[in-house]
């Protein structure tokens, strides 16, 4: 049996890697409530962090710093010419700045030893930071839902043999190529979270 504590620790885990996924996707109207669900989240969880969520709610509370929001996040993760901080695995794990490399492919059998496959509606490679932090979430939730630490290994396996091996190198290309202290603090708030 598990104690109340621990399943409250994982569920404020699981909900900070959901919310970050979720930050890590394009800017939308919704960006206050996801914020003020990691600002209640990261209360109990990491209370120092606040202070960076804080200053994220002040710059993407008016249409036209949304605007500035999106401008950022195109430079940062999609291009056109070139990507600052790609938020794809295989780029960090496989050299040569290559998507769609032999990491994406074990990351796409790790998703299927789980049961999932990609939505087709999802563009993205299957080694996309929103994607593997959701799945992260995913397996937490399905240990806490049905008490089977099978789903825990998992996402410890997942995370090492992942995860942790990229993260650190793209929130610091986001923190050295963001223009807008709102990526920056994203990017610090992962940094603390995941490593």
């Amino acid at each position: 049996m598990t104690s109340p504590t621990y399943t409250q620790d994982l569920t404020l885990t699981a909900n900070a890697y959901k919310l970050i996924s979720l930050l890590f996707g394009p800017p939308s109207d919704g960006l206050e409530e996801v914020l003020t669900h990691l600002e209640q989240t990261l209360a109990i969880l990491k209370p120092k962090l606040i202070p960076l969520v804080n200053e994220m709610k002040s710059l993407s509370d008016s249409e036209s710093k949304l605007e500035d929001l999106t401008v950022d996040f195109a430079k940062l993760f999609i291009g056109p010419f070139d990507l600052l901080a790609p938020p794809y695995g295989s780029v960090y794990l496989d050299g040569q700045r290559r998507v769609m490399g032999d990491s994406t492919v074990k990351v796409l059998k790790f998703y299927r030893q789980a049961g999932l496959n990609l939505s087709d509606e999802f563009k993205e490679p299957p080694d996309h930071i929103v994607t593997e932090l959701e799945f992260m979430y995913y397996l937490m939730a399905k240990h806490i839902e049905t008490g089977d630490t099978h789903w825990l290994l998992m996402k410890e396996e997942f995370f090492e043999d992942y995860l942790s091996q990229w993260i650190k190198d793209f929130v610091a290309r986001i923190q050295e190529n963001a223009k807008n202290n709102f990526y920056k603090n994203l990017a610090q708030i992962s940094l603390e979270l995941f490593s």
